[in-house]
């Protein structure tokens, strides 16, 4: 696969989420959450895919022989091989669930029921604890923490393990893929005589110009890298995402989240910490298998 075909294809999912908001913005009467909600997600996911798919095959077709001459008869290409197939099936199991799971819905408020807490005047929804209305998916998230351009759903108390859980595994495969493109990169593109002795013999060839997917798996280790930083601020500050873009603006506030990590709130039982990721599995050793995780109700 062309190493400029891939980079077309990750530029387009970096683009595709700016394009709908432009849209939004440029003609708010046009029911763009609709459209964004049936048809991007199934568009991004497939370009996703392909993704994936075009890391796998250089992965399969000429890196692994970068690390391993004889890959598949040695222990040393089977680690390899695992390290690789694990991050890619670990991370996309969860962006698979990140952009198709309930992040966790609001129910409805019946006709004629009666209800202690306060129903939203948009969607009719039940507004329990820490709900918020989605303006781009009209509906009521629990815990909602933001609504994601990049998985085109909403963030919330049912999906966000998987959110960052793959913000997650995806930073660790980018780091993977650094460590096994770097060599190669500096050797055949570069030209330095030092990488270029430690690599075998035809490997230049092989890569031709793909050897420069080294700048596109950096740049999406730093995107994703950000990204999940950010989330483990928010954590430990115990605000959502929502909550920080408004607080960021008013310098009390902000001392009230340094407050807030210094008395290590993100450690109590209903913080959202613990609430939204470590309380959803039984067993530690769960958080390292693409498990699904069992919802819960929205009552936070």
């Amino acid at each position: 696969m062309d190493i400029i075909i891939i980079i077309i294809i990750a530029v387009g999912i970096l683009q595709l989420p700016l394009l709908v908001d432009v849209i939004r913005n440029l003609f708010p009467r046009l029911n763009i959450e609709r459209i964004t909600q049936d048809y991007a997600s199934y568009l991004l996911f497939s370009l996703v895919v392909t993704v994936y798919s075009g890391f796998m095959y250089l992965f399969f077709s000429a890196y692994l022989y970068v690390k391993a001459e004889n890959p598949y008869a040695t222990i040393n290409g089977w680690i390899h091989i695992f390290l690789a197939s694990y991050f890619c099936i670990v991370s996309f199991f969860h962006y698979t669930y990140a952009s198709f799971h309930d992040p966790g819905t609001a129910p409805l408020a019946t006709l004629g029921s009666h209800t202690d807490y306060p129903v939203c005047t948009k969607c009719d929804r039940i507004k329990v604890g820490a709900t918020r209305h989605c303006k781009v998916c009209q509906r009521c998230i629990c815990m909602m923490d933001h609504h994601c351009p990049f998985t085109v759903n909403c963030v919330g108390l049912n999906n966000f393990y998987y959110f960052v859980s793959f913000l997650g595994y995806a930073w660790l495969g980018m780091s993977f893929a650094i460590y096994m493109t770097f060599t190669a990169f500096m050797g055949c593109m570069i030209g330095q005589t030092s990488y270029r002795n430690a690599l075998p013999a035809s490997i230049c060839f092989n890569l031709g110009k793909n050897a420069i997917v080294l700048v596109p798996i950096v740049t999406l280790w730093l995107a994703l890298g950000t990204l999940l930083a950010f989330q483990i601020i928010c954590l430990l500050c115990n605000v959502s995402t929502l909550d920080f873009s408004l607080l960021f603006r008013q310098t009390k506030s902000l001392r009230k989240m340094w407050y807030q990590f210094r008395n290590m709130e993100f450690l109590q039982e209903n913080s959202r910490m613990q609430v939204l990721y470590f309380s959803r599995r039984n067993y530690f050793w769960q958080h390292f298998l693409p498990l699904p995780i069992q919802d819960l109700p929205c009552c936070y």
